[in-house]
């Protein structure tokens, strides 16, 4: 039988043994770690996706280090990176979780475990998921310097700078043009593109991972003037100094000489009217309108695209690259 200390030195340690254990798992219960999923669940290579990771508990716990590790059944060395920032914190907190694919990455599903731990604390994990797709090779088309001047007189010029932007890995020849102008009147304004890395060739040379540009320079019609200017031939001054001298020589001759000398002046005043013509009405254009035509006075906008050799079109998300000119 145990005596009365007995049960009292048991009693106790019991106790005892009761107030370790609920400390112990009041600290594994501090804090809770849970995440949100992936924005966007899933990217092309070379992007990337974040997510916020919820740290909840009490801050008795301290300060929680947080890690981040990528697996996947797919072998590949260009397994994607993950990064928790930041890399600790007392709860509570939302660090903020950011998952990035290579340029490599296979396409396939890639699993994010992110642990927690503290001291004295059993370490919490939660589990994300990322999807690599392989998207299709383009490129995206936008205007990086504003067109200047914004607006011009009927058959002025202005210029603006686009740039090719790779996607994908996209690398090709792209040759630019002007899909639409609004609104369609005669003689509308007209653009045309020039390379600016390869000033010598219209296509633009695009490589993967580098941004392209090419100068767009839009023309619209002007009016067409005229000019003409009579500018006497050489000789001609010898002529006029010749009648007189025709004249005076005909004073002295005879009745039929006389006739003789009228035929030789009228064959030379004849010569003199021939040598005019070419002189006469020397028409000189001064615009690049050759048939009249002007653009009308309007805000014009132009809708840009391109083509590569293999029928490669802009991509489709995002607006339309677009400039606006005012003629007045």
């Amino acid at each position: 039988m145990f005596c009365h200390k007995q049960v009292v030195r048991i009693f106790f340690a019991g106790l005892l043994a009761s107030f370790l254990f609920a400390q112990h798992s009041l600290a594994q219960g501090t804090f809770t770690l849970t995440a949100g999923t992936l924005t966007p669940a899933a990217v092309d290579p070379g992007s990337a996706a974040s997510a916020v990771i919820n740290l909840g508990g009490d801050s008795s716990v301290g300060s929680v280090s947080l890690t981040c590790a990528v697996t996947s059944s797919i072998s590949t060395t260009a397994m994607p990176t993950c990064l928790v920032s930041p890399s600790a914190a007392t709860p509570p907190a939302t660090p903020s979780l950011t998952v990035t694919s290579l340029g490599a990455t296979p396409a396939g599903q890639y699993t994010i475990t992110v642990t927690a731990a503290a001291s004295g604390s059993t370490p919490l994990t939660t589990t994300l998921f990322l999807n690599v797709v392989q998207a299709q090779q383009n490129y995206a088309l936008t205007v990086t310097r504003a067109i200047d001047p914004g607006t011009v007189t009927a058959g002025g010029t202005a210029q603006a700078i686009v740039t090719i932007t790779p996607l994908s890995g996209y690398s090709g020849a792209v040759t630019l043009s002007c899909l639409s102008i609004s609104p369609t009147v005669v003689a509308s304004p007209y653009c045309s593109f020039l390379s600016t890395t390869t000033p010598a060739q219209a296509s633009v040379q695009v490589a993967a991972g580098t941004p392209a540009t090419a100068t767009m320079t839009i023309s619209t019609y002007g009016t067409q003037q005229t000019t003409a200017e009579l500018i006497p031939p050489r000789g001609f001054d010898f002529f006029w100094f010749g009648v007189p001298g025709l004249v005076l020589a005909g004073a002295g001759v005879t009745r039929r000489g006389k006739r003789k000398l009228l035929d030789l002046l009228g064959a030379l005043t004849l010569a003199a009217m021939i040598l005019l013509l070419p002189a006469c009405g020397g028409i000189s254009p001064t615009s690049n309108n050759t048939y009249g035509y002007i653009t009308p006075k309007n805000t014009y906008v132009l809708t840009i695209t391109g083509v590569d050799q293999n029928g490669v079109s802009p991509g489709t998300t995002g607006t339309a690259a677009t400039v606006s000119l005012t003629v007045n």
